[in-house]
């Protein structure tokens, strides 16, 4: 544990540098087509299945095993750790930099302050400017600082895959692999408690400070003084460039060229077996429903606080409820998963415990602070005005308008809520914890027998799978998404005679 707790503290203060750099970077593109694309390409790292980086760079950390010393293997596989989280870390450090709003305290309330340093007492001047710089200009840093750290403390994907002769140390592996050997469950429980600590000792910068924020604006827009990097604009490019390149050639370029070719081909020689086909299609429609199911929910939910939070005055108070609902979320899916296994196991609730209740249960709470932050960036994209232009054209006489007036809506409506929700039911669709846990025991879920497999060969049949797995959601997402654009741009029915009445009148 205190290693995990070591290398996540590490990690997360070594990513401010990239972070703030590819911030400035994207911030200083001229064009918003530029700017959004550096983003991406900054961001998404996160998206890449954890389970997937860990099965790919297995076989890395057991040819650096081999033929070296016990000392230089664990130096080297610890160090191939390090780089990949680092490029995850760096990725949500971007993103909430992006995302989070900016604190009422300004530049010139600091410059103020710094003008009475000669009339204010110093212990009070000193104090007061502290807390002015941790509630302005700190304040996106240290709540990215914070998350950065909870999610390199709780991964456990990619250090379960590439764990070789016990490194990379990881305390949710060590718990995970007790747990699955059949460790009594109040065992399990007792080990918590101390994971469980340090988790909200870093979470908890990030809640104070979410406790005091006020509504601002997005923290994109303009970025703080102290995030500047030190350098000219060419340095800084070259710089950017070159650790985004790195980061995309660790978590996508090197997996995808490396087992493209031996998946194309197990895919092709699976087709021939319609039983395993058939297996797999099922296992993957398991995992699939559920986190469909999972994405609604808790995407709902986040939908129906966050509109409540800003329509009454009282919003402080849903504020404290939204982090009250995200807590378990933030304690990560082992916590969360034995904390419901337990719970499931009481008398009272046993009758519900071989159900898909806590599975559902699991893998909402599990991604709802993801789905908040998905939501509170779609309400904030969201242009009312042009909304309201758009419903006010669906009342024309003329049919061609009104399907072009639905047209528009689908684009600047419902295909970002789709694509939302193909981003959540990605995360969920991924959560090997959960789904290990808390499923019921007559169905499998294909992440389980992913995770499973993954640790005792490397077939050109499981490579294949895993694209298979990989595509599902995407797929789903697409079909929905042509769905329900030709619904909207071509199911409007026209009113009879319409557009002949208004020929006529003309």
């Amino acid at each position: 544990m205190v290693w995990s707790l070591a290398r996540s503290v590490i990690v997360a203060s070594v990513a401010f540098w990239p972070v703030m750099l590819l911030v400035r970077q994207i911030q200083s593109q001229s064009s918003a087509r530029s700017r959004r694309a550096w983003l991406l390409l900054a961001i998404f790292p996160f998206f890449v299945p954890e389970l997937l980086i860990g099965f790919h760079y297995r076989l890395t950390a057991t040819q650096l095993s081999s033929g070296a010393s016990p000392f230089v293997a664990a130096v080297c596989t610890e160090l191939l750790y390090f780089f990949l989280q680092l490029s995850r870390c760096t990725a949500v450090g971007v993103a909430l930099s992006m995302l989070l709003p900016r604190s009422e305290v300004t530049r010139e309330s600091l410059y103020s302050w710094e003008l009475l340093r000669s009339v204010v007492d110093p212990k009070s001047w000193r104090r007061r400017w502290l807390i002015l710089r941790i509630t302005g200009p700190w304040q996106p840093l240290l709540i990215s600082w914070s998350l950065m750290a909870l999610i390199t403390f709780q991964e456990f994907e990619t250090a379960a895959l590439m764990q070789i002769d016990r490194h990379p140390i990881a305390w949710s592996v060590w718990l995970f692999d007790a747990h699955a050997a059949r460790q009594p469950l109040m065992d399990s429980l007792q080990m918590i408690v101390w994971p469980l600590t340090c988790e909200l000792i870093l979470l908890s910068p990030a809640m104070c400070l979410l406790l005091r924020a006020k509504d601002g604006k997005s923290s994109g827009t303009e970025p703080p003084p102290e995030a500047a990097v030190q350098g000219g604009s060419e340095g800084r490019t070259s710089a950017a460039v070159i650790f985004l390149s790195l980061s995309l050639l660790l978590m996508l370029l090197w997996p995808a060229l490396g087992n493209i070719k031996s998946a194309a081909v197990g895919f092709v020689s699976m087709l021939g077996q319609l039983s395993t086909v058939a297996r797999s299609l099922r296992q993957i429609l398991v995992s699939t429903g559920f986190a469909v199911a999972s994405t609604c929910l808790s995407m709902c939910v986040a939908h129906t606080l966050s509109t409540a939070a800003t329509s009454i005055r009282s919003h402080h108070i849903l504020r404290r409820l939204l982090l009250v609902l995200v807590l378990p979320g933030l304690c990560g899916s082992l916590v969360l998963s034995l904390g419901l296994l337990a719970l499931f196991q009481l008398p009272w609730m046993r009758p519900l415990y071989e159900t898909w209740l806590p599975m559902l249960i699991g893998q909402t709470l599990s991604v709802l602070p993801r789905a908040f932050a998905v939501v509170a960036l779609l309400l904030r994209l969201s242009d009312r005005a042009s909304s309201h232009s758009a419903e006010m054209l669906m009342a024309s006489p003329r049919s061609q308008v009104r399907q072009d007036a639905s047209a528009i809506l689908w684009r600047i409506g419902t295909s970002r809520w789709l694509l939302g929700g193909l981003v959540v039911s990605h995360w969920c669709f991924w959560d090997v914890t959960a789904a290990s846990i808390l499923r019921p025991v007559q169905l499998e879920p294909v992440i389980t027998r992913l995770y499973n497999e993954m640790h005792y060969g490397r077939t050109e049949a499981l490579m294949s799978l895993s694209m298979l797995a990989a595509l599902a959601p995407v797929l789903i997402w697409i079909t929905l998404a042509a769905i329900s654009y030709l619904k909207a741009r071509f199911l409007v029915r026209s009113r009879p005679n319409d557009d002949r009445k208004e020929v006529s009148s003309q």
